[in-house]
């Protein structure tokens, strides 16, 4: 099972156009190893082993986050997290 961590709404919010969250995206997440789902409007990292959090737990990954909800997609045999900055 892998897991994904979820920073959709820190790139697609604030009002920016479509092209400005490509623009943010590119900027601050790219390099960081994140990858944008154009198509979903999804930004996302994700690793090949299964990690275990809850909501509210913290997290460090490219500054600190927490972890707003989370889901078990057994389709896709993943976890999905989904972060807010803290």
């Amino acid at each position: 099972m892998k897991t994904r961590f979820e920073i959709s709404g820190d790139v697609f919010s604030s009002g920016r156009t479509l092209k400005e969250c490509f623009e943010y995206y590119e900027y601050w997440y790219k390099e960081q190893g994140f990858i944008l789902n154009k198509e979903d409007e999804e930004v996302y990292k994700e690793f090949d082993k299964e990690i275990y959090l809850n909501e509210g737990d913290r997290v460090g990954l490219c500054g600190l986050w927490i972890v707003e909800w989370k889901c078990v997609d057994l389709d896709d045999d993943v976890i999905i997290y989904v972060l807010i900055e803290e």
